[in-house]
């Protein structure tokens, strides 16, 4: 392998052919994923990015093997595990489920050759050419750049930077980051160097030295051999079918042994006459495959005024053919004609705009694969995957080494790839979006699932309290039908609260089974059930049930005479019906006022108070008669139960609250003042019990220093009350504040409270709706346009699909994908993963086990 880099100077290159070249990382902001405005940003960025190219240009986009140790550093970040042991525990675990997964990550790239400046650096550059060829012959090291030659290339680095950035934020390639790409380049696929910009680069031995120089006297040599010429070709048409091998096969020392790794190079040969967008981002698409894709795109540019020339020396030698075919009796050739109206079209387009530029572009792709025949397969693959697009990927015979170097900075554009280059215009080229942003997620948190994009795994990792920390909204929402995992992520939100933060949790139940009762118990800290009634007795027999807790306000909050005076005004005005003005509510509120502060202040004490009240006050005597003959009640015994210890909003680590027996107004019921009217007292009393929840749940979560965290699955059960809904706006909005969030699921969007509620809840989650309308307002939701199509088609099709084609065990594994949108308002397709903590995998499973004969298990 001739080794064309000489000489590595912070980010620049200095070759064996006497150029010079500058290379700088990419970091986009927007994401391809996205849809929309932020779609239509990041191709307005990526114009401008085109617009200001000069001269030939690398635009590169790699790929790099995530290390679980990478992610596990993640996950750890800024926690304290002498504080929280659990959470090392969970760490350990999913690092050990990492190492099955084979985890990508993608970065962007752009080099460029700096042109020389008079015929001093002219000479120099001759000189180090000739240099490095007699050094070569000799067998002799190249010497090194010399320091003014550095300094003079570093200004020149700088200048060019600077009309590279504007758009998109570049940074220069550091030292370690120029060798990885080196490094890489023989291995890809195969054991290959970590992606860091320490000093070090991983699994190399090659050290940056203190001065800031590399050294280049370690880097291990490789043997490109094309077609595998040193592979065993067995039978009798073996040698021959040697010489269609389309691929290259890199042979490295790796210690005592040799690596090797099959690479194959695809140039686009083709493309369409007429772009739009959105709909050819293909290099977007290329990125997320489904397996590791390297791509570059080799640029030259031309500016608006040679463009014009040329173009008009070319409509000329156009026009003329028509003139040549004027004797056919066929007339003039369709393919004549479309390329004169392109040629035309081009040229009004270059006279409109003197910023647009004519960009020779060449694109190259690689795959790679353990043996010839996986990376066969996925060239195959490939070329596929792009047809019905008229776009054309072919694989060179004899190229593949000068496309391999085509990948590699410091090396000019190779004829190969110049004969399939295209000739578009910046905004066109623009379309293809070279660079997006590829983080998804949170930078560090729990490791909440994997990215599914076309295939590709890549880690999502949730901090509950990124977006509070960030002065950002909060707030986490799932949505999906039936069945499509809501719960399963909100008792994994419940996990990590506990697990990563050591935080409060603070959990609406509302199944039969009590499903969130083993999450607790599973959990580490102490953990408090409140039921009402217990769910095995029906109201007739749940006089003897044996409840835990009271949620009588007054008790709950007797510390503090001003908070459990207003909660449990708000509880029995909502349960009682009472009007803000009426002479019942003035009556409550000083039977409160006499009750609130003292030794045995509790909701039974003030019935008696208003009983005492009523002798000189109809209105008490009217409410205490009320409330005498509804304690009776048994569903009343969290509020009325003397022999119930109050609920601990100090001690507790998580709190559920079993709703089931609870019985709530239907839509219709609170849908007129009419229907509202002749709704049970036992249904008030649920819309109140909801209401007191959320108010103990605030008061949990936003008085003391640890993170407290609001889970409400079914959210309407909360939301649907104008109090309810105020309170889980304050969680939102003003939660960041105290250390605190909330997350909420439901089956649709409006379930989730008013306009302003929804806009605020950063994180979303949309899971599988068959249902097309449901899907729309979902997709709306997230911030898609409802008639995207290819959205459409994931969350009514692809999500967690019922009735897959590799039956139980493909359902059972891809269960729990959802399309997210995370802080950033990036969206991704995301399978979650449940939390690896002792039994806790076991305890959030939801779905009955059923028998054939009726059973349930």
């Amino acid at each position: 392998m001739d080794r064309q880099i000489l000489d590595i100077a912070g980010n620049v290159l200095f070759c064996a052919d006497g150029s010079t070249w500058g290379v700088w990382r990419v970091f986009p902001r927007e994401s391809a994923r996205s849809t929309g405005k932020q779609l239509r940003q990041l191709y307005e960025r990526t114009v401008t990015l085109m617009k200001s190219l000069r001269g030939e240009v690398m635009i590169a986009s790699l790929c790099e093997q995530v290390q679980p140790h990478a992610i596990v550093r993640r996950c750890l970040d800024g926690v304290d595990l002498d504080a929280n042991p659990h959470w090392a525990e969970t760490v350990h675990n999913a690092w050990d489920q990492l190492e099955t997964l084979d985890v990508l990550g993608r970065s962007y790239w752009i080099a460029k050759p700096l042109d020389g400046e008079g015929w001093r650096e002219s000479t120099q550059g001759l000189l180090r050419a000739t240099g490095a060829a007699l050094a070569a012959s000799l067998g002799l090291s190249a010497r090194p750049a010399t320091a003014s030659a550095i300094a003079v290339a570093r200004e020149r680095v700088r200048v060019a930077g600077q009309d590279l950035d504007g758009s998109i934020p570049i940074r220069p390639a550091s030292e370690a980051e120029l060798l990885w790409w080196l490094c890489r380049a023989p291995v890809r696929g195969v054991d290959e160097p970590q992606l860091e910009t320490s000093e070090t680069v991983h699994n190399t031995g090659i050290s940056v030295s203190r001065s800031g120089r590399a050294s280049l006297a370690t880097l291990r040599g490789s043997v490109l051999d094309e077609g595998g010429r040193t592979d065993r070709a067995g039978g009798l048409l073996g040698p021959p079918a040697t010489l269609n091998r389309r691929f290259l096969k890199c042979v490295t020392p790796r210690d005592d042994v040799l690596v090797t790794s099959y690479q194959a190079y695809l140039v686009l040969a083709e493309m369409p006459r007429a772009f739009t967008f959105p709909g050819h981002e293909i290099l977007a698409r290329l990125a997320d495959i489904g397996f590791g894709v390297d791509y570059a795109l080799r640029i030259t540019a031309t500016t608006n005024e040679e463009a014009r020339a040329s173009n008009r020396r070319r409509t000329r030698d156009l026009m003329s053919q028509d003139e040549e075919h004027g004797g056919d009796a066929a007339g003039v050739p369709a393919d004549v004609h479309s390329a004169q109206e392109e040629i035309q079209h081009k040229n009004a387009r270059l006279g409109a705009s003197s910023t647009e530029l004519d960009l020779e572009v060449g694109v190259v792709a690689c795959v790679w694969g353990e043996t010839a025949d996986e990376c066969d397969a996925r060239a195959k693959v490939l070329r596929r995957a792009f047809l019905g697009g008229e776009y054309k990927w072919e694989r060179p015979l004899g190229g593949q080494r000068h496309l391999y170097q085509a990948l590699l900075p410091g090396y000019r554009t190779p004829l190969v790839l110049r004969e399939c280059s295209q000739n578009l215009l910046a905004t066109d080229a623009a379309m293809l979006l070279p660079v997006s942003a590829t983080e998804f997620g949170d930078p560090t948190g729990a490791l909440f699932g994997m990215v599914l994009d076309g295939g590709a795994i890549a880690p999502y990792l949730l901090d509950p309290t990124y977006g509070p920390t960030h002065d950002s909204s909060g707030g986490l929402a799932v949505i999906g039908e039936l069945g499509a995992g809501k719960s399963v992520v909100l008792k994994n939100v419940a996990a990590v609260v506990r697990l990563m933060l050591d935080g409060r949790v603070i959990a609406v139940d509302r199944t039969r089974s009590r499903e969130w009762v083993p999450v607790a118990g599973a959990l580490p800290g102490n953990s408090q059930v409140v039921d009402v009634v217990d769910p095995t007795l029906d109201s007739e027999r749940a006089n003897s049930a044996e409840l835990r807790y009271s949620c009588d306000p007054l008790r709950v909050f007797g510390g503090n005479a001003k908070t459990s005076t207003g909660i449990a005004e708000i509880f029995f005005a909502a349960w009682l019906d009472l009007e803000s003005n009426s002479a019942e509510r003035d009556a409550l509120g000083r039977g409160l006022d006499a009750v609130s502060g003292t030794a045995g202040a509790s909701s039974n004490a003030l019935v008696d108070m208003l009983a005492r009240q009523g002798k000189h006050d109809p209105a008490a005597r009217a409410l205490a008669t009320r409330l005498q003959r509804l304690r009776r009640d048994p569903i009343t015994r969290p509020i009325f139960d003397p022999d119930l210890p109050p609920v601990d909003l100090f001690d507790a680590d998580m709190v559920v609250f079993c709703t089931h027996e609870i019985p709530l107004p239907s839509a219709l019921e609170m849908s007129s003042e009419r229907m509202a009217a002749r709704v049970p007292p036992r249904k008030l009393f649920g819309r109140a019990f909801h209401l007191l929840i959320a108010a103990i749940a605030k008061e949990i979560c936003f008085g003391t220093d640890r993170w407290g965290e609001f889970i409400c699955d079914e959210a309407y059960n909360v939301t649907g009350t104008p109090e309810g809904q105020q309170i889980a706006l304050e969680f939102v909005r003003d939660g960041r504040k105290h250390g605190a969030d909330a997350a909420f699921g439901s089956h649709a969007a409006k379930d989730l409270g008013d306009d302003v509620l929804r806009g605020l809840i950063a994180v979303r989650f949309l899971g599988r709706h068959r249902d097309d309308a449901l899907a729309r307002q979902g997709l709306a939701w997230l911030g898609i346009d409802p008639s995207d199509s290819h959205y459409h088609e994931i969350v009514t099709r692809e999500l967690s699909p019922l009735n897959p084609a590799g039956g139980e065990a493909e359902r059972r594994a891809r269960a729990g994908e959802f399309v997210v949108r995370d802080h950033a308002g990036r969206v991704g397709r995301v399978k979650v993963m449940t939390q690896p903590y002792r039994t806790l995998p076991k305890s959030v499973l939801t779905t009955p086990r059923i028998d054939r004969g009726g059973t349930r298990r």
